[in-house]
């Protein structure tokens, strides 16, 4: 049984500035399923709404966003319930034990008048009954110990660590109460090649070790290719593929998806590389039918006036496409 459920979530940011109306189309009409001890990709260009179908799943809507339509149930231990329909108390009791989140640009949250050793303590005395400093002290050391990172920063501000080490902190913090789920939002934006790899060998750990559930929000589809079991693409508000990883490498059957991985450099080959043609449509005025057909070198006149269902072609792989369904 999947740990997450979304069923037709719509979720749209509606502003009214003097009397002017904007509906921006950001999840639209989306149904998928997380899974219990797995690493779910979200891949897409930057603006497909993959940022905010994370903020949906952790039922982190602040206006002007707002869910029009759908749900999102989590299943545990007996505990099933739909997330949008939890108090606020329900809500923040949940965070952070059963679902953490590593926000875009994490590095930079860490409060610079803090000692590293004292956001810890401020993060985790709200989640204890009884808070003993020694105590808790020797619970993020060990912490800290299981993921490589040592001690001492503790005792450091977050100017005097490198941006890596920030993230790797961040990390840390976002895991240290061992939640079943971890929501992380382009962990390795901003970093170079060698630290981007080793927060990614970190995340690995994590999941190896708490036997946890991560959901990855990257455009990056090489991180995608060397982290997540499974991934689903995105396109404009709507989901357009998911399948394991290695079938989503080997056999791609979006379009989309083939232009993502044929972007792809490869050690040896001297090929020139195709940009997907032209650009991704605005989520205010999307266009009809399906959303990629304008960008489509195989569209259909069907393509332009109805939108294609996800459909399971294998087991495990779904696409959204005229052209294969």
């Amino acid at each position: 049984m999947p740990i997450v459920s979304a069923k037709n979530l719509r979720a749209y940011y509606i502003v009214d500035v003097y009397g002017f109306k904007r509906t921006v189309k950001a999840v639209d009409d989306i149904s998928m399923e997380i899974n219990e001890n797995e690493i779910l990709g979200l891949a897409g260009e930057s603006g497909c709404g993959k940022s905010t179908l994370m903020k949906v799943l952790l039922g982190l809507v602040i206006a002007p966003l707002k869910v029009l339509n759908g749900q999102v149930i989590y299943s545990f231990n007996g505990f099933e319930k739909n997330i949008f329909e939890l108090s606020e108390k329900e809500l923040e009791n949940l965070k952070w034990e059963v679902f953490s989140y590593i926000p875009q640009g994490s590095m930079n949250i860490l409060n610079p008048t803090r000692k590293i050793g004292d956001t810890f303590f401020d993060f985790m005395e709200p989640h204890m009954e009884k808070f003993d400093k020694k105590y808790v002290r020797e619970i993020i050391i060990q912490h800290l110990g299981n993921l490589d990172l040592p001690a001492e920063i503790l005792e450091s501000f977050p100017h005097q660590l490198s941006g890596g080490m920030k993230q790797r902190v961040t990390i840390a913090l976002a895991t240290i109460l061992k939640p079943r789920i971890i929501f992380a939002d382009e962990p390795t934006t901003a970093l170079d090649v060698v630290v981007q790899r080793d927060v990614i060998q970190l995340l690995k750990n994590i999941q190896k070790n708490s036997k946890n559930t991560i959901v990855l929000v990257t455009h990056d589809m090489a991180i995608h290719a060397n982290l997540a079991t499974r991934i689903a693409v995105m396109y404009a508000g709507k989901i357009i593929e998911i399948a394991q990883t290695k079938d989503i490498f080997k056999n791609p059957l979006h379009p989309y998806t083939k232009y993502l991985i044929s972007s792809l450099p490869k050690i040896g080959d001297k090929t020139y590389k195709k940009s997907i043609p032209g650009a991704p449509p605005s989520l205010a005025n999307p266009p009809e039918g399906c959303r990629f057909h304008p960008r489509c070198p195989e569209a259909k006149k069907e393509c332009s006036e109805s939108v294609p269902e996800l459909i399971e072609l294998e087991t495990g792989h779904k696409v959204a496409c005229f052209r294969i369904n």
